[in-house]
């Protein structure tokens, strides 16, 4: 049975609602002919105790039969029985995600199962789903082992997701099921990664778009897609969000999402068992395959020829790819040109490192994400100091908000240098602005009032934009704290200086000498 969203045009005998934990013993102590969880029944409620299981078992079984056996196992079989009074049968789930997507797809089939439970003219019984951890956790701990296969009279076997006729193939090639009906061997999606808070900046906006439109329509024109950048850029985070896209849209897709490693050993397995078909069987019966670390192929002539009549197969059915790489397909060594050809038939695009506003946005976004607003000279400071990737991003303010939390200091540009000291540079000895000031008005004849003047001649602005140069490279100062030096200029005037001169060095052999001297004569070259 396809999981299909709630109607509104009719009002079933039975009712699914979304309600509080908080709520849950309140509405059952008051409720007539109240009946307790199980485990806390005790005395004259042992036979309630009895009579709750029988509801429950007999509920889930006529869930079972309304849907497909890995859409059961992902959304009920981790639930439980919270309670059940004369009008109410409550069943918890782990969280509100859980609770949100049974109350989305599943209220129907939830509706017809309560109907085939009380058609013997048992008074009718609305079904509310609970958000109750506790409730899942202990049932679970109560619960005897049991094997995969749901129904009493199918056998077990060795391959659990296989054992119910009634799956699709592509269904049953995992044993684990992640999301919707999302088969999934190495890498479970995090519901953190969505495109809702992925920060789009022009170093990844065509990335971002691209991913978007997978998620809108797979197959069709970015396919395969290939996502290359370094680490720590966004590549999981759009990935995931992609799989949450197809997922939302339709919960039935099903999505192998795993590791190039993982690829390459159960290949490896599968050659030492004699056991191709399966494997085959396993990879090439999916709706969107999304392989990362491509690149691992490299040097793996055997894996390599696997992987392309994997990909054909998929290609010419129509089903998306998605691969992700450190490096674009011609720059992988070693791969076959015929697997180079084909990954460059759909869209290769590379996500970049974030630029400056970027980073601010990132890092403004992740401290909010922590229920604190980074002040904008801090957020600076982190931005000008941590070029590299997204993920040092992250961690830098997870680490500077623990510090000021554990330590009851104001999040400050001083307090970001104690607790961050590893990515500043060491200034014990090191010049300070006021060294280079001195030296730089020194050099070039100029005073000290000139530089920081809005005085815009050449013979003051080469000097300035120098000064600014220097401070910036041999200082920890943020571009703010170096322009307040400059008759308090602000962090984009600064930059556009220091881009200027670096450029300037690049192309003026005379330049670079002097910037060389300055270095020396400043104990830094």
């Amino acid at each position: 049975m396809q999981p299909e969203r709630a109607v509104t045009d009719e009002t079933p005998m039975a009712s699914i609602s979304a309600t509080p934990s908080a709520e849950l013993s309140t509405a059952a102590e008051s409720a007539p002919g109240a009946v307790l969880s199980g485990a806390d029944a005790t005395g004259d409620d042992a036979d309630q105790a009895v009579e709750l299981e029988q509801v429950w078992a007999a509920l889930r079984e006529a869930l079972a039969r309304r849907m497909q056996p890995e859409q059961y196992d992902t959304w009920f079989r981790r639930s439980a029985l919270a309670s059940v009074d004369d009008t109410t049968v409550r069943v918890a789930v782990q969280n509100t995600f859980a609770r949100d997507w049974i109350k989305n797809y599943y209220t129907r089939a939830i509706d017809e199962a309560a109907r085939e439970l009380w058609s013997d003219g048992n008074p009718p019984r609305a079904i509310e789903i609970v958000v109750d951890p506790e409730a899942v956790a202990r049932a679970a701990a109560a619960a005897p082992p049991e094997p995969e296969a749901r129904a009493a009279d199918t056998p077990a076997a060795p391959q659990p997701a296989e054992t119910a006729p009634a799956t699709p193939p592509a269904n049953s090639c995992l044993a684990n099921v992640v999301g919707g009906v999302l088969c999934t061997s190495d890498i479970v999606l995090n519901r953190r990664y969505t495109f809702d808070n992925f920060v789009v900046g022009p170093c990844n906006r065509f990335a971002h778009a691209a991913s978007v439109g997978v998620g809108e329509a797979p197959g069709t024109n970015y396919n395969p897609f290939f996502l290359h950048g370094s680490v720590g850029l966004g590549k999981t985070h759009l990935l995931q969000s992609m799989c949450w896209s197809l997922l939302e849209r339709e919960p039935n897709t099903r999505i192998l999402y795993l590791s190039c490693e993982t690829f390459v050993n159960h290949f490896i397995s599968a050659l030492e068992d004699g056991d191709l078909q399966a494997f085959r069987h396993k990879y090439r019966n999916v709706d969107v395959l999304v392989v990362d670390d491509i690149h691992i192929l490299a040097n793996k002539e055997r894996t390599q020829e696997e992987f392309f009549h994997t990909f054909n197969t998929l290609y010419n059915a129509g089903k998306q790819i998605v691969l992700s790489s450190d490096s674009p397909p011609r720059d992988i060594p070693t791969l076959q040109e015929r697997l180079v050809s084909r990954f460059k038939w759909g869209l290769v695009t590379e996500i970049e490192a974030p630029c400056y506003e970027t980073r601010m946005a990132i890092l403004k976004r992740k401290s909010r994400d922590r229920g604190t607003e980074l002040p904008d000279d801090v957020a600076q400071l982190l931005a000008e100091n941590v070029e590299s990737n997204i993920r040092e991003l992250e961690g830098a303010v997870t680490r500077l908000m623990g510090f000021a939390s554990l330590s009851g200091q104001a999040v400050t540009p001083e307090l970001a240098r104690q607790a961050l000291s590893d990515l500043f540079p060491a200034t014990i000895g090191a010049p300070t602005i006021h060294d280079i000031l001195s030296l730089v008005t020194e050099h070039f004849s100029v005073r000290l009032a000139d530089l920081q003047s809005r005085r815009r001649t050449q013979s003051i602005v080469l000097p300035r934009q120098v000064a600014m140069y220097l401070a910036r490279k041999i200082t920890p100062l943020s571009l703010e704290e170096i322009g307040s030096y400059f008759g308090g200029r602000d962090h984009s005037t600064v930059l556009h200086a220091v881009n200027k001169v670096s450029g300037t060095l690049e192309r003026d052999p005379a330049m670079a000498r002097l910037a060389e001297s300055l270095l020396g004569r400043l104990g830094s070259a």
